[in-house]
């Protein structure tokens, strides 16, 4: 399988719970980035796993215009922030096996993120997440971190 493991975007703290904060526009614009940055990939995922958490059901409608028509979306309590990284790994391979996914993208969150990518390659340090950023994970046999790209956009004064 290989598992493109998103952060959401920048997101504002005007909420009074932490599942319910939203992307600032800044946060839209890093996404819809990252979607442009890495169309090719996304395009062929089969599956797409979002945490119920408002900032990363924007950040998966703001990747909806990249990923193919028709493509499986769950939503699942296991991609939350202080989820246990080990059921979220469990939980994410059930699922690509359930759809017989090969290329699956979740959206998720810091700190989760880093220790999924601990479960799916042991031995590595868990890596840190900028806001929209993406890691690309082969998993089991030959686990590896592929790559983790940023946004990096430029500044707009």
């Amino acid at each position: 399988m290989q598992l493109y493991l998103m952060r959401h975007g920048e997101a504002g703290f005007d909420a009074s719970v932490d599942s319910q904060r939203t992307l600032t526009d800044l946060g839209q614009r890093e996404v819809m980035h990252m979607g442009a940055k890495l169309a090719q990939e996304l395009a062929l995922c089969d599956l797409v796993l979002v945490s119920p958490y408002v900032r990363a059901q924007q950040s998966w409608i703001c990747l909806q215009s990249v990923l193919p028509d028709g493509v499986q979306v769950q939503t699942l309590d296991e991609l939350v922030p202080n989820a246990d990284p080990a059921l979220s790994h469990d939980v994410i391979a059930a699922y690509a096996e359930a759809h017989g996914a090969e290329r699956v993208l979740a959206v998720a969150h810091m700190p989760l993120l880093a220790y999924l990518v601990r479960e799916f390659v042991p031995g590595i340090e868990p890596p840190l997440f900028a806001t929209a950023a993406v890691a690309s994970v082969r998993s089991a046999p030959d686990a590896e971190l592929e790559w983790l790209k940023s946004p990096s956009m430029p500044v707009l004064l």
